[in-house]
């Protein structure tokens, strides 16, 4: 079951939805929420459902909340388009769930007035880069040639997994146009930076202004851990090898 909670709908202009939900590297929701709070999106919609996880997230005032999904809005001042945001704490637990509510997310925008999906997310290599690159996938070939003008890396060969591939793929049998851009990570921490490579690409294609500055803090602290972390493994290393050394030397000699 999915129950709807519509807060407000308001009159936009051709808007364009872009998604990103919880996943690896939390690039997606990461780049969202980041959106979400720069451009000063307000609440349109939340989305519950059945197929999201058995819990409830407890927040700072001691009240709880269920798992959700939620569609912002955004009233573009200028030329360019009005967005709709979409976002969550959670993705369906089941592919029937997650059809459902790709399904359903879909339908909402396009009341809204949606006609076309970009959804951001994690291209996992499972190493950590100073500078992730920018993959991506669309649903028509002119769509291929818009991403590559924006030095976006196609995807040729794989898979996207779960509602950020399923909404733009879906988005094709509807004929809304879709893009999806995934933030090249290692896949083990939250990557800020991956986040940041996305937006960029995505601010560029909507010709929007969209501050860094967070983002780019919450990447530097990142990468203090993971130096600090690499010259930790780097230690215990360089002691492992000298207590081996050590343990050689008292060995018996035996012929």
């Amino acid at each position: 079951m999915i129950e709807i909670k519509i807060h407000t709908k308001p009159a936009l202009r051709s808007p364009k939805l872009v998604g990103g939900l919880p996943g690896s590297g939390y690039v997606g929701k990461l780049a969202a929420d980041h959106l979400i709070k720069e451009l000063g999106a307000h609440l349109a919609a939340e989305i519950y459902s059945y197929s999201f996880p058995p819990q409830v997230i407890l927040k700072e005032d001691g009240t709880i909340e269920l798992m959700k999904n939620e569609l912002h809005f955004w009233e573009n001042p200028g030329e360019g388009p009005d967005l709709l945001i979409m976002t969550g704490n959670a993705q369906a637990v089941n592919p029937e769930g997650q059809y459902e509510l790709a399904e359903k997310i879909l339908e909402l925008s396009k009341e809204f007035g949606a006609d076309c999906v970009y959804m951001m997310a994690a291209y996992i290599t499972g190493r950590y880069v100073d500078h992730p690159k920018v993959f991506g996938a669309a649903t028509t070939t002119e769509g291929v040639a818009e991403l590559e003008e924006n030095n976006v890396t196609i995807m040729r060969e794989g898979s996207v997994v779960g509602m950020n591939g399923l909404l733009f793929a879906l988005a094709k049998l509807r004929g809304i146009k879709g893009y999806c851009l995934l933030g090249e990570t290692s896949g083990y921490i939250v990557d800020a930076k991956a986040a940041q490579a996305v937006l960029e690409v995505l601010a560029k294609r909507l010709n929007i202004k969209v501050n860094m500055t967070d983002l780019e803090n919450r990447a530097k602290e990142t990468e203090k851990t993971i130096r600090r972390l690499e010259e930790l493994e780097r230690k215990a290393v360089e002691q492992a090898a000298k207590r081996g050394v050590t343990r050689e030397r008292e060995l018996p000699y035996i012929s």
